[in-house]
């Protein structure tokens, strides 16, 4: 039986080989390729295969191969997670994921259907209003998985992702789909390209508009000298960070014979970044066990105050402890251990005196990794994937305060012992100190930008990142949840610090530049210390996308859902007339 020429095989499966190259150039365009201007063209096969669909059912399985190809290449650390987790489970919940996602490309090629090519600047327009609300969509069905959204693959692309402020990240996928469109478009009716040139002339126009505006933003902004941390302007308050991520391995994170070691180091690097004399000293998410703070652990409880009291300088601490209240105090059990058994993933702010000034509680848990979705509904045989005891989400969006204490000789020199909230230095009364709020984002949260819009509406000064990347190492992971921070940082006009265990730390200004040199998650006796830019008064106008959210995806949403609304009707009168 002789084989099937080459030119009769292209033919046959041209639109599977099409709907593969696109999965291909997506996943090209995103870390740790980084290959951005790739996104620009990647959809165009896709576009062209959509045409080669002879019905609803062709079309759904260009899309969803394209998609299932796409976040199979992106996301096989979740398969990755087969150390930690058993390789049936991880397994399994690899190739849910990527099903899952997969279909929101094959619902796009379904809709798509419904629009006439030979329609102008209709069809980008309407190709980009689908794909922006799909994307969307995506990002909070089901609690929401907003990794792969398009826009993210342009992340170093500092002038093209400016508009953030005003439409978010999904504007830019709003953007890079439309022009995608406007190419296959006049590339599918070439034939007639006359007619089809506004196609094209609209999405250029407005890439155009958006890079000028994002030159312009970038033109007037400090440069930035990476060799020396970072270039302030000298009018501009800061707050000295030290940023301490410890890099510990996962197995050895919650690994309680190894507890000793890790807080060792983590006191060592804190005790090299003291003698910079920083503002503030970050430790990332899930840093410590509670135990050492609570004094339950009375030989690291001891080791920790000892720290705390000689360093004297305030701590923003990743933790995990029970109850649905913080303590006022480290060195003290708390009250709530009695009346609940939930355990919440926490950012402490700690004074150099002891006192715990405030907490944050994670409010979005990741999936299987934190809590079991629908639990309640399982069987009670089925675990955890990843951990034995669930997180509870916490419930309020609440700044951390830092004292920025100007004399940190007194804490010293009192020689103060635990308890201690009987100390008799107060930093309030004694020294004056500058009040600073901090919002905070553990995690997970910081994938998810109208979450993390909430707690500079309430007045941050600066943002922090607190995360445990260390699930991921050796997979792209690290450097995807990376690309998410310069978004977050332009979304809100706002300086974000990153402290990573596992992860790269670093500090991102207002504008999506990392100022700092990177941290990569093979270190593990670094420690960051930069002047992180604090939001002014007059800087404390918020953004069009702070203060709104994500309404352009809603109001694209809101388009699709009234034109296709008007299709249905308009077919129903015509079937009955």
């Amino acid at each position: 039986m002789e084989g099937i020429p080459t030119e009769n095989f292209l033919k046959r499966y041209q639109h599977w080989i099409l709907a593969a190259l696109s999965a291909l150039l997506l996943f090209l365009s995103f870390p740790n390729l980084n290959l951005f201007p790739c996104a620009w063209v990647a959809m165009v096969p896709f576009f062209i295969a959509l045409t080669r669909a002879t019905d609803w059912k062709s079309a759904f399985w260009i899309g969803y191969l394209t998609g299932f190809l796409f976040f199979a290449g992106l996301l096989p650390a979740i398969l990755l997670l087969y150390p930690y987790a058993n390789i049936f489970a991880t397994l399994v919940g690899y190739l849910l994921l990527v099903g899952y996602t997969a279909v929101y490309f094959a619902a796009f090629a379904v809709l798509m259907r419904f629009v006439p090519w030979r329609s102008g600047v209709l069809f980008p327009i309407a190709a980009a209003c689908i794909w922006t609300a799909l994307e969307w969509v995506r990002s909070w069905m089901i609690t929401g998985f907003p990794w792969g959204s398009i826009g993210y693959s342009q992340w170093n692309n500092l002038p093209g992702i400016q508009i953030a402020s005003v439409v978010g990240v999904h504007g830019i996928s709003f953007v890079i789909v439309l022009f995608n469109a406007g190419i296959a478009t006049l590339l599918y009716n070439r034939h007639q390209w006359r007619q089809e040139i506004p196609a094209v002339v609209f999405p250029l126009i407005l890439a155009i508009l958006c890079f000028g505006y994002g030159a312009f933003q970038l033109g007037s902004a400090s440069p930035i000298d990476q060799s020396s941390n970072a270039v302030v302007p000298t009018d501009i308050e800061t707050l000295n960070v030290a940023l301490v991520p410890g890099n510990i391995s996962q197995l050895d994170k919650w690994n309680e014979n190894k507890f000793p070691a890790i807080l060792q180091r983590y006191i060592r690097l804190t005790y090299k970044a003291s003698r910079e004399n920083p503002d503030i000293i970050v430790w990332p998410e899930t840093a410590v066990r509670s135990q050492a703070l609570t004094g339950a652990w009375p030989t690291y409880y001891g080791r920790f105050s000892q720290m705390l009291r000689n360093t004297a300088i305030p701590m923003l601490i990743g933790t995990a402890n029970v109850g649905a209240e913080i303590d006022e105090a480290i060195g003290e059990f708390s009250k709530n251990t009695k009346k609940s058994k939930d355990i919440y993933n926490r950012v402490l702010s700690i004074s150099a005196d002891g006192k715990i000034h405030g907490g944050y509680a994670k409010m979005h848990l990741v999936p299987f990794g934190e809590y079991v979705p629908l639990a309640h509904l399982l069987p009670d045989f089925i675990p955890n994937f990843i951990q034995f005891k669930p997180f509870t989400p916490g419930k309020t969006v609440n700044l951390l305060p830092v004292f920025n204490v100007k004399d940190k000789t007194e804490i010293a020199s009192n020689g103060l012992g635990p308890p201690y909230q009987e100390a008799v230095f107060n930093a309030e009364d004694k020294t004056d100190p500058q009040k600073i709020e901090i919002g905070v984002s553990i995690c997970f949260e910081s994938v998810f930008p109208d979450e993390f819009r909430r707690p500079v509406q309430k007045g941050a000064r600066v943002m922090g990142i607190f995360t445990n990347d260390a699930w991921f190492k050796g997979t792209a992971f690290p450097e995807l949840h990376l690309s998410m921070a310069p978004f977050r940082a332009i979304e809100n006009r706002i300086t974000v610090f990153r402290c990573a265990n596992g992860g790269f730390t670093c500090v991102v200004d207002r504008l999506g530049r990392t100022t700092t040199p990177l941290i990569t998650p093979d270190t593990t006796e670094e420690m960051l210390i930069a002047p992180v830019p604090l939001l002014s008064s007059e800087e404390r106008e918020q953004t069009l996308y702070t203060r709104y959210g994500d309404w352009f995806p809603i109001f694209c949403a809101l388009i699709c859902v009234g034109w296709f609304g008007r299709q249905i009707v308009l077919r129903f009168r015509h079937r009955h007339s």
